[in-house]
């Protein structure tokens, strides 16, 4: 658990500073909204699942709409007051640079009346502090699906482990089994080997009342 505090206050400190978002136009429905945007140094998979997870716990599921994914009536503390649908897209920033993805964030105030900077220009603020801060969620998540990723090798390397214990016992009993079968096997050599003397001395008997 300090470890994860220590990261989430490093992520804190440093990351936000390295990412400023910006005001942008994306194309929805063959029109162009503003959104704002920002370069968050994950990728884009990553960032979407952070979100959603995050949607999840406060109540909201997501639902894809032309290459965003849609929350509605969303209440959000760091976006004031009021109640929006919030349309988020995460792309990779090029095909070379796939861990970092640029972040996009549309948002109407129901149906097709999405913000504006002119009609909303607080809430385009707020927006762009949101984003700026949402890399310390996702550092969050990120560290947390790690976290679970590591406990499910080490608990696939126990049942592993656990698994060649069953076996070496296994086995152990088999090697038992086989050397009380080389043990008695050896005492049936010298039991054979003692009735084949006792033939043979049987048959010079007779063989000797027949030169007789």
């Amino acid at each position: 658990m300090r470890i994860i505090c220590i990261a989430l206050a490093l992520a804190a400190i440093y990351l936000p500073a390295l990412a400023q978002s910006e005001i942008a136009t994306a194309s929805y429905l063959k029109v162009d909204r503003q959104v704002v945007t920002n370069e968050i140094a994950f990728p884009e998979k990553t960032i979407m699942k952070a979100i959603d997870d995050k949607m999840l716990q406060l109540g909201y599921k997501g639902k894809d709409s032309k290459g965003f994914t849609v929350y509605r009536s969303v209440r959000l503390p760091e976006l004031g007051n009021g109640e929006y649908d919030l349309y988020f897209m995460a792309e990779r920033k090029s095909r070379r640079n796939k861990d970092n993805s640029t972040v996009t964030l549309m948002m109407s105030k129901g149906a097709e009346n999405f913000a504006t900077t002119k009609d909303d220009a607080v809430l385009f603020a707020s927006a762009k502090k949101y984003l700026e801060n949402m890399v310390v969620m996702i550092t969050a998540y990120d560290l947390e699906m790690q976290i679970t990723e590591q406990q499910d090798a080490v608990t696939k390397a126990d049942k592993k482990y656990n698994d060649l214990i069953d076996e070496g016992q296994s086995l152990d009993k088999k090697r038992q089994h086989i050397e009380k079968d080389i043990e008695d096997n050896k005492k049936n050599q010298e039991n054979q080997l003692t009735d084949i003397e006792k033939q043979k001395q049987k048959l010079e008997t007779l063989k000797a009342g027949r030169k007789q």
